[in-house]
């Protein structure tokens, strides 16, 4: 994965400083809250992938880029001092298993499973019968993130994100099909790396929207990397299949600019 750069909002959002403990300290910003208030389930991820793949690094670990990650929400994080604690589970040959907790006010409120490795040392074997959807280039599409006036939900400023046409729930009318296909990137031009892709994947407004339910928080989020990226552009296709009893799942996948699979993930979220 690349090194982080300090000029971009995400990776000053999730620096953290080490104390002689290990531990790992930073201040949770408001700046990716979502409607409920409350630090968006990506940006949250993104701080535990990157404290992971620091902590492995720390260590001699030869393993540079994530694989995968599972994700428990207990309780919604606030804006305000926060620990990360990390703890390396299995250092193995191909993959290390790292247990990497959020801590604020001495409360673990998020838990995850991260495990890692080297893409330069990953097999060779390869079957990808899937596409990416097809929609119009991001130049030709309609922008999404302007019909919000600025300031009004800080999650939706850190991103551009374009559709081939407004979606339903946006104009008042709601398409009754849980889906969309958008392009997203960061307003402020960061490549789409490993980091802004774990961002990413939670960063699009829940498609229960289409459906007359904005109002959603994640349960638990499992993601899965597929390759090393730094893209552009990255096309997100969301899809909920079920809502049953005010839970509904939401699937993922991510593709760059070039049509090829780089992140898929599911979650399952509770509606409010």
């Amino acid at each position: 994965m690349s090194l982080p750069d300090a000029g971009y909002e995400l990776d000053r959002a999730t620096e953290t400083t080490t104390d002689a403990e290990g531990v790992r300290h930073l201040e949770l910003t408001a700046d990716w809250n979502t409607p409920n208030g409350t630090a968006n389930g990506g940006y949250v991820l993104a701080i535990l992938l990157r404290a992971a793949l620091e902590h492995a690094a720390d260590a001699g670990l030869s393993h540079p880029d994530p694989l995968t990650a599972a994700v428990s929400y207990f309780k919604p994080p606030s804006p305000g001092p926060a620990a990360v604690h990390v703890e390396t589970l299995r250092a193995g040959r191909r993959v290390s298993v790292h247990e990497v907790a959020l801590r604020q006010h001495g409360v673990t409120i998020v838990q995850a499973t991260i495990g890692l490795h080297d893409w330069d040392r990953a097999g060779d074997a390869q079957h990808t019968p899937q596409a990416a959807p097809v929609i119009p280039a991001p130049e030709d599409c309609v922008d999404l993130a302007a019909a919000v006036p600025a300031g009004t939900i800080p999650i939706i400023d850190r991103y551009e994100a374009r559709a081939e046409r407004m979606p339903g729930w946006m104009e008042g009318r709601p398409s009754g099909v849980p889906e969309a296909v958008v392009w997203v990137r960061p307003r402020d031009g960061r490549p789409i790396d490993a980091l802004a892709a774990a961002a990413i994947v939670d960063g699009y407004p829940p498609v229960t929207t289409e459906i007359g339910h904005i109002a959603s928080a994640t349960v638990q989020l499992t993601v899965h990397f597929r390759r090393r990226t730094s893209t552009t552009w990255s096309l997100l296709h969301v899809t909920t299949r079920h809502v049953i009893d005010g839970y509904h799942d939401e699937d993922v996948e991510l593709w760059d600019d070039e049509g090829r699979l780089v992140v898929q993930s599911r979650q399952l979220a509770i509606l409010s």
